[in-house]
């Protein structure tokens, strides 16, 4: 399994309320037509720093989505409020209960 972590702080102007309403979009119209994406879970900091957190079976999956990513209007509108950060993949190592 491998996980993307892509932090980043919303545009100016942008609210929490809108950027959650985009990726309920996000999630609604696009990642769950996605069957390679295993979990989201999008967090949030004290600061204003967000971050969505992104499960994936192998590093293929993360491939495939981001390509579909690409042609995606929905997701462009969903990252278009984030100032994003440099995403990074991590391998799972041990999964916990």
């Amino acid at each position: 399994m491998h996980v993307v972590l892509a932090p980043g702080r919303l545009k100016p102007g942008v609210t929490e309320s809108a950027m959650l309403a985009a990726s309920d979009r996000f999630q609604s119209e696009f990642v769950v037509d996605h069957p390679e994406v295993l979990r989201r879970v999008l967090v949030g900091d004290a600061t204003g720093g967000y971050a969505d957190i992104v499960f994936f079976a192998d590093e293929a999956a993360i491939g495939r989505v981001m390509e579909a990513e690409q042609a995606s209007e929905v997701c462009r509108e969903f990252m278009g409020l984030w100032d994003p950060a440099p995403p990074a993949v991590y391998s799972v190592l041990r999964t916990y209960p």
